[in-house]
């Protein structure tokens, strides 16, 4: 008989799938079990990225959905491979259809500027949502995408500018 957190299991342990009776860590591992198959069935429908042309030849990206912690790493690995085999080493990164992006996301962006730097490439920002720019212009982001494009941003004021400005 082993005991789990004050419950009695019975004569064996409570396994990954199998709850313990009212509770116990037995039940916290399956809930955690669900939850990561959850996670993983989901994965990739959190995050889309799309590999194209434009009309002049540039590749681009396009993301969809959510780039935050769940599909951080498989997005910069996806756009860090995109850039390297790009022969004019350009990439823009259309964010249009991104709908959120936590500081995992913003991490990515950060990592992928920085790579581009370090290996003579760009990577240019298109159409990033107000709520993005305001967020990275706060951060300092904005100085590592200084072509960050879209009409709305003239909108959206530079934090340290306002600061500089208030004195």
């Amino acid at each position: 008989m082993t005991v789990r957190a004050g419950h009695t299991v019975g004569n064996r342990t409570a396994g990954d799938n199998e709850a313990a009776p009212n509770g116990g860590i037995g039940a916290m591992r399956a809930i955690a079990g669900n939850l990561a198959r959850a996670g993983d069935s989901t994965m990739n429908g959190q995050l889309e990225l799309r590999y194209q042309r434009t009309a002049d030849g540039q590749a681009m990206v396009m993301a969809l959905g959510e780039l935050d912690i769940a599909t951080a790493g498989h997005a910069f690995a996806y756009l860090r491979t995109v850039l390297e085999s790009e022969k004019k080493g350009k990439l823009t990164l259309n964010l249009a259809d991104l709908v959120f992006c936590d500081a995992a996301g913003l991490s990515v962006l950060a990592k992928l500027a920085a790579y581009a730097r370090r290996t003579d490439r760009s990577v240019r920002l298109a159409s990033p949502r107000p709520g993005l720019v305001r967020i990275m212009r706060i951060t300092g982001m904005d100085e590592a995408y200084p072509e960050i494009c879209s009409p709305l941003l003239s909108m959206v004021p530079s934090p340290r500018q306002s600061f500089a400005t208030a004195d």
